[in-house]
């Protein structure tokens, strides 16, 4: 549409401006308009955004549409301006037809410039406040502060100790007890209450209801009477409606059996009488129960057991759709509500009340010293103009009659309280009122945006007018994406207009593509889509040697995946750039920083040192520490230390930082703009809060390691997000949500197909509604009056992920590559989007997934980087190199197992090639198990993890699993909930997380063979499992050092047990020749036996090595047998680990084990291979007597270990 026609009269009207429309256009022309036309004065003008950003952006454009005007009038025939200016001019011109007058008007507007209101929305209530605090009843300026998270914690630190260690013990006890699924963690602690307060504080649609009864009231006798009644309540209705429900849970187990299906709960015949169990129970409960001690019983009651994994409706539920039955439970809503009631009844409230009660002091706290955050700008003025009963008619006539002219920015990002407010201010005879937004662009959900609120103004809107002309994407593009959104945004319920698109056609002949548009199909379960991607992106580069890669995007869901793909871009030397805007103290750059600021704070500590010579700073190799002599190699970094520290106050922290890059010239720093341009940040950051403590770094190293907490953390806000100073060229990688707003040349889209109505599962304590706008408290998922708000949610982010497809499919100009993952068509993608092509296989890609060597040569050499750009930091007197020379100093040294097998000639060659984890990687030939005997089928179907990343971080993350998974909890939720947490903190594609869960499953559940009993993990005590045992061993004694060979001689000894005369001479090859200690940590110890006195105990260690046959390289149980294992663990010098624990673990039992015999108390060792375990119900039904593939055990041997234990 011409946007000339908009008629400047006195009515709300609305302009939909699709993506690439022109919307900050459209703002500066009306501006332009309104001045010229209806001579409205700059300080007469207010335009509302959402960020400061978007506010100064506008401001720019507004001045520039003035100043291309005055050119225009200047030099008619030289300056050349776009068609909607020209035309609106050659139209104004006929009322006024003086150029200078025109002019003259133009410079008055620049000149005035400054009175121009282009605000944040909180801005603009902020100053409303300032100006009529007396009105609206403030008596104290307020100050103003968004980060108020250190507020947040002092009221949840007080009210622990004022109210809740008060309580009774057995309630703390219970309440410290209880396990609960929520999106704040799975404890009810003080951290989780922060999040539920700073969630409420800082809510913007809904509202949280007060009751100040629970100041008053004695929380102990409330809690004691809630619960009382409530069991007696359930007492009553399960005597009436109990045994009903155990027939009709009876009926359902026929209904699965019959149905084919299988469940682990209920049965067409359960063994026992379930309903006479409970009655039982509830007996034997109130034998000792009474109305005074109810309390004492809480956790007991409360706890998970038959009631609730039986006849709870949450598992009666999760079966029915399981096996996807008829079954209609309603006539027992009463039972549920009741069993739900003394579950998670009394724990939800508890949460609501000291969730008031936080509330209530936070909100007098706040008010006695007038501390508001940018929400509550908002709702004071709600409360003064929207829901005071007290007229305040003359303050709203002086903000009214101070605007003209009101234009809204992102409308569709406005919630309800915002558009109620300009509303009661602007939506009047007296203003032109317009709003621009695009609903199909209405993402930011998780900020307060509210889609409802866009549709309900629109209803209302005098005239509505939709943006078609399209000055992003070439032709062909556009042609595509009306192909595509033909039927609008179905879910969203969002109409689509046609665009025309208005780019120059003539454009750089390296961007006319003949394919504008790309579908890369791929299968997740044969391709990792980031090695995809990438070698798409090698392909393409090398293909279009012209295209800038500047002018590449990725957009992808979520930060981690950005932090994928630069791992993936690097490998092959490939420049890149993150674009999203983080918090910088939750980048790379902050940690290592820390441990930077951590060694000139204490120079001496060698773990420290150690840490800080092998970090991306210096990466001066492990082996090479060990080949020079760690001391050594360590003297001269801890004496720059010490010299940098010293030094701080004259040369500054910022050119401490320079001089460390400068002298070490780090190839990951420079090769990495991000990490480069974020240790500039930050340094500047540590340098001011350095001269504001006077240069003191132990208050600084503390105050920085509060920003490294989420909760604690000070450091927020616009201020603390990371800078763009983009100090290289790269591929860009942004998340979609921060690409709005943006466009690139070329934009690949790797996760569109993982969206759909499974991506988003809500999970409480807080849960809000859309019909009375309140907030609610319930720690259930699925609870029944809980469960319409999580549908209702989920089904608003449902929406919101179509709109977020959107976003990503229009940032494009001339190419646009979508990738389609096959294995999963029932989404969005495929559903809504790419049924509306009429022949889709013409946009099907055929690239070439291989790349040859000598692409990967050409590609390396294209993007080498040899020198890092300082130009950022302007430092001139700095050293411009270290010394190589080591002296022969010498203190004491620790060592690990994995620094001693780096010192094998033999496998040198594997360790330069792979990092970490990913040296534990085997090709096996064929003959190895194809000659075995033979083996079952099953033994063939891929373990869990085939799919699970390699390396460092990989492995690290399996081992934290499972050593924080408490083996006998057969909460399936909550183990899953304790995967995702894990993965999303080592940035690991959380999409695996099920299938972890089920590796998990099968390492607990795996028979451990004869000799163990053929006790499976699951089977032992969690009080008897010990996990993450470290130890010491002395490398040096009197004088004298263990080397290699004295450690070789053990295996010469008990040489009918595992490893011995030819494993003892590989240990030669380590040269082990230290002093100090040798450190290490085992996995788990756990005893064996009827008794514990009597027990044997035994070692275990998780191993993720990868043992891959020549054809196929997933992880197959057939390829984990005894040879090849015993091969893997020659390779990585396992049996000298192995050793070593049981080394450590006969000094523990020796210490601590009354009556302790070797022969009688010391098992073996256990090295589970966790990619090679088979189906273990599989397993189990075979009734096999050989060990399971990925299990190797050996007893332990005594003449060994009673040498080393000599030795050492």
């Amino acid at each position: 549409m011409d946007i000339n026609q908009i008629k400047l009269d006195n009515k709300f009207k609305l302009v939909e401006a699709s993506a690439g429309t022109g919307k900050s256009f459209t703002l500066a022309h009306l501006v332009l308009r309104n001045v010229l036309e209806k001579k409205i004065k700059p300080d007469e003008i207010l335009l509302l955004s959402f960020t400061k950003n978007t506010c100064s952006e506008l401001r720019d454009k507004i001045l520039l549409r003035f100043q291309d005007l005055k050119l225009y009038l200047q030099n008619h025939n030289e300056s050349k301006i776009d068609n909607t200016l020209k035309d609106w001019y050659l139209k104004f011109k006929e009322k006024e037809k003086s150029k200078k007058k025109i002019i003259s008007e133009i410079d008055n507007f620049v000149n005035e410039i400054y009175k121009l209101q282009v605000t944040t929305f909180h801005a603009f209530c902020n100053n409303i406040i300032d100006e009529y605090s007396i009105e609206i009843g403030l008596t104290q300026d307020p100050y103003i502060e968004n980060n108020i998270d250190n507020l947040y914690k002092d009221v949840i630190d007080n009210l622990w100790i004022d109210d809740f260690l008060n309580l009774n013990h057995e309630l703390i006890s219970a309440v410290n007890k209880k396990k609960i699924s929520s999106r704040f963690g799975s404890r009810i602690n003080k951290s989780f209450f922060v999040e539920i307060l700073k969630n409420i504080d800082q809510e913007n649609i809904c509202k949280f209801q007060i009751n100040n009864k629970y100041k008053i009231i004695d929380l102990n006798n409330y809690f004691n009477e809630f619960f009382y009644l409530n069991w007696n309540e359930f007492c009553v209705e399960w005597n009436k409606k109990g045994k009903e429900l155990f027939l009709q849970l009876i009926e359902l187990g026929k209904l699965i059996k019959e149905s084919g299906g299988k469940s682990q709960i209920y049965a067409a015949k359960p063994r026992n009488d379930k309903f006479n169990q409970i009655i039982c129970w509830i007996e034997e409960i109130n034998k000792r129960l009474n109305s005074k001690n109810v309390i004492d019983f809480i956790y007991d009651i409360s706890k998970d057991d038959l009631l609730s994994k039986y006849f709870y409706i949450e598992n009666i539920s999760k079966e029915i759709n399981k096996h996807n039955l008829k079954l209609d439970f309603t006539k027992f809503n009463l039972l549920q509500d009741k069993i739900y009631k003394i579950k998670e009844g009394f724990y939800t409230e508890f949460v609501r009340i000291f969730t008031q009660l936080a509330y209530i002091k936070l909100i007098e706290l706040k008010k006695s010293f007038s501390i508001f955050n940018f929400n509550d700008l908002i709702k004071t003025v709600e409360n003064t103009f929207l829901d005071s009963e007290i007229s305040n008619s003359n303050t709203l006539s002086k903000i009214q009659k101070r605007f003209k002219c009101v234009l809204v920015d992102e409308f569709q990002d406005t919630d309800i309280t915002q558009w109620n407010l300009i509303k009661k201010f602007f939506n009047t005879k007296n203003h032109f009122l317009l709003c621009v937004g695009d609903p199909k662009q209405a993402i930011y959900k998780f900020r307060g945006g509210d889609i409802e609120t866009y549709l309900d103004a629109r209803s209302n809107a005098i005239e509505v007018f939709s943006l078609t002309d399209n000055y992003r994407s070439s032709k062909k593009l556009i042609d595509v994406l009306n192909k595509l959104y033909k039927n609008g945004l179905k879910q969203s319920k969002l109409n689509y207009s046609k665009l025309t698109s208005r780019i120059n056609e003539n454009i750089n002949p390296e961007f006319k593509f003949k394919d504008v548009f790309e579908i890369v199909e791929f299968s997740k379960k044969e391709t990792d889509i980031e090695d995809l991607v990438t070698h798409y992106i090698v392909n393409f580069i090398l293909n279009n040697k012209e295209i800038d890669i500047n002018k590449i995007a990725i957009l992808t869901l979520n930060n981690s995946q950005c932090l994928d793909f630069k791992k993936k871009l690097n490998q092959f030397n490939l420049p890149c750039k993150i674009q999203n805007k983080q918090n910088i103290f939750d980048t790379e750059a902050s940690s290592l920083l820390f441990l930077f600021i951590e060694c000139l704070l204490n120079p001496r500590s060698l773990k420290n040192i150690t840490l800080l010579a092998t970090s991306k700073f210096i990466e001066i190799k492990l082996e090479d520490l060990l080949d020079h002599g760690i001391s050594n190699n360590l003297e001269i970094l801890i004496n720059k230390c010490i010299t940098w520290s010293q030094e701080l106050r004259e040369k500054g922290f910022l050119n401490i930082v320079n001089e460390l890059l400068i002298n070490y010239k780090s190839s990951s720093i420079i090769q990495d703009s991000d990490l480069n341009s974020n240790l500039f940040q930050l340094s500047e950051i540590v340098e001011i809060e350095l001269m504001n403590n006077d240069f003191n770094l132990n208050k600084v190293f503390n105050w920085y390691k509060n920003q490294l907490d989420h909760i604690l953390r000070i450091c927020t806000g616009e201020d603390f997000l990371t800078k763009d100073y983009n100090l290289q060229n790269g591929i860009n990688l942004s998340t979609i949500h921060s690409s709005k707003g943006l466009e690139f040349e070329i934009v690949l889209c790797p996760y569109l197909s993982i969206i759909s109505n499974k991506s988003n599962k809500i999970k409480g304590p807080i849960w809000k509604s859309n019909i009375d706008r309140n907030i609610y408290i319930n720690i259930s998922n699925n609870y029944a009056k809980v469960e319409k708000f999580k549908l209702i949610e989920e089904e608003d982010l449902f929406k919101e992920s179509e709109r977020l497809i959107y976003v990503a499919l229009t940032r494009s100009k001339y190419k646009l590559i979508v990738f389609n993952d096959l294995e999963d068509t029932n989404n969005i993608l495929n559903n809504d989007l790419l049924n509306n092509l009429e022949n889709i296989n013409i946009y099907k890609s055929t690239f070439e997934v291989r790349i040859e060597k000598e692409k990967i040569k050409e590609i390396f050499s294209k993007f080498q980087t040899n020198r890092l750009n300082n130009n950022l930091w302007k430092i001139d007197n700095v050293n411009k190199k270290i010394s190589n020379v080591f002296n022969s100093d010498q203190f004491i040294s620790y060592s690990s197992y994995s620094s001693w097998i780096r010192k094998d000639k033999n496998i040198d060659a594997v360790i330069n090639q792979y990092k970490d984890y990913e040296d534990n990687i085997s090709i096996i030939k064929d003959s190895n198990f194809k000659n075995s005997k033979n083996y079952p089928n099953y033994f063939s179907y891929p373990n869990p993890l085939s799919e699970f990343p390699k390396g460092t971080i990989a492995g690290t993350c399996l081992h934290k699993i499972i050593e924080r998974f408490e083996f006998r909890n057969d909460n399936n939720q909550e183990l899953i909930d304790l995967i995702i947490e894990e993965l999303n903190f080592h940035q690991i594609d959380t999409s695996l997380a099920f299938k972890v869960k089920d590796a998990i499953l099968r390492i607990i559940n795996i028979s451990l063979g004869r000799e163990l009993q053929n006790k499976k993990l699951v089977d032992i005590p969690n009080e008897y499992l010990i996990k993450e045992l470290k130890y010491d061993l002395t490398l040096s004694y009197e004088g004298r050092n263990i080397n290699s060979n004295d450690i070789s001689k053990c295996f010469f000894l008990d040489q009918e047990y595992e490893f011995g005369e030819e494993y003892a001479n590989k240990i030669n090859d380590l040269q082990i020749m230290n002093k100090g200690f040798h450190s290490g940590c085992i996995d788990c110890v756990f005893p064996v036996g009827n008794k514990l006195e009597d027990s044997k105990w035994w070692v275990i260690d998780w191993k993720s090595n990868l043992i891959s046959g020549s054809d196929n390289s997933d992880c197959l149980p057939r390829n984990y047998n005894y040879e090849n294992m015993r091969d893997e663990m020659i390779k990585h010098h396992y049996p000298l680990q192995s050793h070593l624990y049981l080394l450590a673990l006969h000094r523990l039992l020796k210490w601590r084990l009354k009556n302790y015999q070797p022969h009688k108390h010391l098992g073996g060792y256990i090295y589970l291979f966790l990619k090679g375990l088979p189906d273990f119900e599989l397993f189990e039904k075979s009734n096999s007597k050989d060990i399971s593939p990925g299990v190797f055990i050996s007893n332990a041997p005594l003449k060994r270990i009673n040498y080393l234990d000599n030795l050492f």
